[in-house]
């Protein structure tokens, strides 16, 4: 899991206008019921995570390619601004 979030730090030092979409899939993706055990922070867990990884790239620990993690900030943050348009939202 830990790969997914260097990607994320590269992303975010080399684009920061794209923390805000981070931030937006961040709190997406957190794991049910984060505020109960520690660390206390809204992030999916880790299980969950290499599930998605596997699924995406067949490696459940695989280092995202930057432009796959930029493309994915930029379609989730335009698909949440057009769900907000449309009010389905």
């Amino acid at each position: 899991m830990g790969s997914v979030y260097v990607g994320l730090v590269k992303v975010a030092m080399r684009r920061p206008w794209l923390i805000p979409a981070m931030l937006a899939a961040a709190w997406a993706f957190r794991a049910n019921r984060w505020y109960r055990q520690p660390p206390f922070i809204p992030i999916p867990s880790g299980a969950y995570m290499r599930w998605r990884m596997e699924t995406a790239y067949g490696e459940g620990n695989m280092v995202v390619p930057f432009r796959d993690l930029e493309r994915y900030l930029r379609w989730g943050s335009d698909m949440r601004r057009r769900m907000k348009g449309s009010g389905k939202w």
